[in-house]
């Protein structure tokens, strides 16, 4: 009778041994499981891959025109240029473009500078300006022109000139380095004409080559600080309907003129083509008589 107690509760003292060392498992498990999603969790929201993930996407969800308020931080080797045409009445595409070039010259803080403008005032006038100016002058810029009249095109395009720059920086580098040791080349063979001749030859050809590489560097530098920015302003085709008529009516005498001069041109290019015809015909005339004789 004892025995069979004891074993009973040995039976059940086993039991709930298992039974707990199961129950630990499973909160061990679950607390595992946890602290694995929540260190997930944690790494989504603060992983910089990610982020820049997210950031392009939104880009090619979103091709707004690149300007300096929604460019990213990452741009230090990236060049900026932006290209806007304007659809204008024709009596207006000289006066806006004329205040575009003032507005330029009145951003000396933004440092803009007109590479090339164009006016041409006919028919159908049209304006072109290409300037460079500081990122954050380039939305005034483009908002001028846009609100003067309809947008036909607007785009903005990113060149990335970071390959280029480290290239032309260790190219700098080495012709640095090369030029202080035929420095001391120089100053070791001093008693030594022919290898100072030749020591001077390759300083002033080294010499040469890093004004170069400087000036290269200081280019692409001003390309990547300063954007580029192309106006187009397009006169609109069609104004109203008496236009194009009283347009002709105004160029009557001159047209007339053009096409009687143009006759005559023709007459005398054509007249001694005839006679050389006439004579032609002439002698095929004579000749077919002959043979029918």
């Amino acid at each position: 009778m004892l025995d069979s107690n004891l074993f009973g509760l040995t039976k059940n003292g086993i039991k709930m041994r298992l039974f707990n060392y199961f129950f630990a498992l499973l909160i061990l498990g679950s607390s595992s499981g946890c602290s694995e999603s929540s260190s997930d969790r944690s790494t989504t929201s603060y992983s910089p891959n990610a982020h820049t993930t997210s950031n392009r996407v939104a880009d090619i969800r979103f091709p707004e025109p690149i300007t300096a308020g929604n460019r990213g931080g990452q741009d230090q080797y990236i060049a900026y240029e932006h290209f806007l045409t304007a659809e204008l009445p024709a009596e207006e595409v000289e006066p806006v473009f004329h205040k575009l070039q003032l507005l330029c010259q009145q951003e000396m803080k933004k440092k803009c500078t007109i590479l090339h403008s164009s006016l041409r005032n006919d028919e159908k006038p049209y304006g072109r300006i290409h300037l460079r100016i500081h990122p954050t002058g380039v939305d005034k810029i483009i908002d001028m022109a846009s609100k003067q009249g309809g947008v036909i095109q607007r785009e903005s395009k990113a060149e990335d000139l970071q390959d280029v720059i480290i290239d032309s920086q260790k190219r700098l580098e080495m012709l640095l380095q090369y030029q202080s040791r035929l420095i001391e080349l120089e100053q070791k063979s001093a008693s030594d004409i022919d290898t100072l001749i030749k020591v001077a030859e390759k300083l002033a050809s080294v010499q040469s080559d890093i004004e170069y590489s400087q000036g290269k560097k200081a280019k692409l530098l001003k390309r990547i600080q300063m954007d580029e920015v192309e106006i187009e302003l397009h006169s609109k085709s069609y104004t109203s309907f008496w236009s194009p008529i009283l347009d002709s009516l105004s160029h009557f005498g001159e047209n007339l003129s053009d096409g009687l001069s143009e006759a005559i041109t023709a007459i005398a290019y054509l007249l001694p083509w005839m006679l050389i015809a006439l004579f032609v015909f002439y002698l095929i005339r004579i000749i077919w008589r002959k043979t029918r004789t």
